[in-house]
């Protein structure tokens, strides 16, 4: 069982675990303290240095993100030195940020913006130059289902991490120093490299440089926005049961993202995330078939059922049970599995049952 500690913020006190990050503490209780790169999956960067805060008996600023709790702290999270250094440290990170919000579809979904809004930073209040217009365009949208745009990267790290830390692959990193920095794959092109295109790194990106293409829409963009209704269900492709949300517009899917609960915590791979256009696809099977004079022909499913179960007695009279095979699918749930393998071995009567893992 794990120990508590007390601590103070702003003079409120908190009960909190030992060891526990002071970031995670000051927001669970309701203490909004700014931060970009932080997140609960990741390891901390504090490369944004926007959760600085003060602890008495430390001189200077401590980043909260990287600091655990003890007992008897005393944190002051707001005052007026701090907020002033924290306007200077989002005007320092919107000189290396394309601010084209109009076209970018992560508007009214960004944080760096919900910062901008909170600081009142508007373009006219800003004291440095956009330095982003002058640096090298290392974007790359050759990657079939993600983008990437080094103009509004603000170098917090949380894709790389992401990659290697909730994926378990490590296939992104900085590449470069200082201005030039920029997150690649270290291939010439994102879409030579190893990537498998999981979107995790999208996902967890806190501004528009890292974004998903719209492969279940004719838009070049789909913003949260323009979303009509979001439903959560269980992910079609495999016998995990990983839990996804799935958007759509006018009744048609645009987006598919994991959701944070179990067994998943908001995980998915490529074909759970982009693997489900076919549910819009307009050569799509929407009713059973039967081969009648060579030519397949639409029919009701109670002819089909019958169509069928009539061929299977009939192969069964003439050949055996041990003729006729069934091969099951992973698009499938654990109960439906289980009453097809049932189905063959009680009324076919064969052992002869197989399954396709990955399809």
């Amino acid at each position: 069982m794990n120990n508590t500690v007390t601590i103070y913020i702003d003079g409120k006190e908190i009960t909190a675990k030992e060891g526990q990050n002071l970031l995670e503490v000051a927001l669970e209780n309701g203490i909004d303290i700014p931060n970009l790169c932080y997140n609960q999956k990741i390891s901390p960067t504090a490369s944004c240095r926007l959760c600085i805060v003060k602890i008495h008996g430390i001189g200077g600023f401590t980043t909260a993100c990287t600091h655990t709790v003890e007992d008897g702290m005393h944190v002051t999270a707001f005052d007026d030195e701090l907020e002033d250094m924290r306007k200077t440290l989002l005007d320092m990170l919107f000189s290396q940020h394309n601010d084209d919000c109009i076209s970018c579809s992560k508007d009214g979904d960004c944080i760096l913006q919900d910062l901008a809004f909170r600081y009142n930073l508007c373009r006219e209040d800003r004291t440095l130059p956009p330095v982003w217009k002058n640096l090298e365009d290392t974007s790359d949208t050759s990657s079939y289902v993600l983008r990437y745009d080094s103009s509004k990267c603000i170098m917090c790290e949380r894709c790389v991490k992401a990659c290697e830390q909730i994926q378990g692959k490590g296939y992104l990193n900085i590449i470069n120093r200082g201005l030039d920095s920029h997150v690649g794959t270290g291939y010439k092109n994102w879409i030579d490299s190893k990537c498998d295109g999981c979107g995790e790194c999208a996902k967890i990106c806190p501004v528009g440089a890292l974004t998903v293409k719209s492969v279940y829409s004719e838009r070049k963009n789909i913003r949260k926005k323009d979303i009509d209704k979001t439903v959560q269900t269980t992910c079609p492709y495999c016998g995990v049961g990983c839990q996804i949300n799935i958007s759509t517009i006018k009744g048609k899917i645009v987006h598919s993202e994991g959701v944070d609960k179990k067994p998943n915590n908001g995980s998915t791979c490529v074909k759970g995330r982009f693997g489900l256009d076919f549910v819009n696809h307009p050569e799509r099977l929407k009713k059973p078939l039967i081969r009648k004079d060579g030519k397949l022909e639409e029919v009701s499913w109670n002819e089909a059922l019958t169509f069928t179960s009539n061929k299977l007695k009939k192969i069964k009279e003439e050949y055996g049970s041990n003729s006729i095979a069934g091969l099951s699918s992973a698009r499938c749930t654990n109960e439906e599995n289980y009453l097809f393998q049932k189905f063959i071995r009680g009324v076919i009567g064969t052992n002869n049952i197989d399954h396709c893992a990955r399809l």
